[in-house]
């Protein structure tokens, strides 16, 4: 599942909480360039040739990411993130870090180490609008929501107080 999340070529985050206590849920959509090329006016006077449209639509994919257990996560805006050659992952759109501030940013305000609660791990799912940090021990439970596959929590605007949908 991460090589497919890895292969979408924009992904939009649609959904962060938490269905359970420190459980983390996070939610992306697959998006793709859409329409016929426009010019955009940006800043006064600057005009911006060629921007085409990045959109979602049902035919894209949904993702369904959950951490049963976290240490921190942290939720950026992207328009506010900068690059750091002395940051090492590994994956495009869902990646993991060897070394990254916001490890160590963990590690400083928190007492998690390797030893307790155990080995912990630098996840980070990068999106158009928002990147999701998560450090912990437990791996994510990773699933294609459309098309679609069973899901780690249902959906609770879907089912009734008799369980029928």
């Amino acid at each position: 599942m991460r090589d497919a999340i890895n292969a979408c070529k924009y992904l939009f985050l649609r959904e962060c909480c938490e269905p359970e206590e420190n459980t983390l849920r996070v939610v992306v959509e697959e998006a793709k360039a859409d329409g016929p090329p426009e010019d955009i006016e940006g800043l006064p006077g600057k005009v911006i040739r060629g921007t085409v449209a990045i959109e979602s639509d049902p035919g894209c994919q949904l993702f369904e990411l959950v951490w049963p257990s976290y240490v921190a996560y942290g939720v950026r805006n992207e328009s506010f993130t900068s690059w750091d050659d002395s940051e090492v992952f590994v994956g495009r759109h869902f990646r993991v870090y060897s070394k990254s501030h916001f490890r160590n940013y963990v590690a400083r305000g928190t007492f998690a180490t390797d030893e307790y609660p155990g080995p912990l791990k630098h996840w980070c799912v990068v999106c158009l609008n928002h990147l999701v940090d998560v450090v912990g021990c437990a791996e994510p439970q990773l699933r294609r929501v459309r098309p679609a596959e069973p899901s780690a929590f249902p959906d609770p605007a879907r089912t009734s107080d008799s369980g029928s949908l």
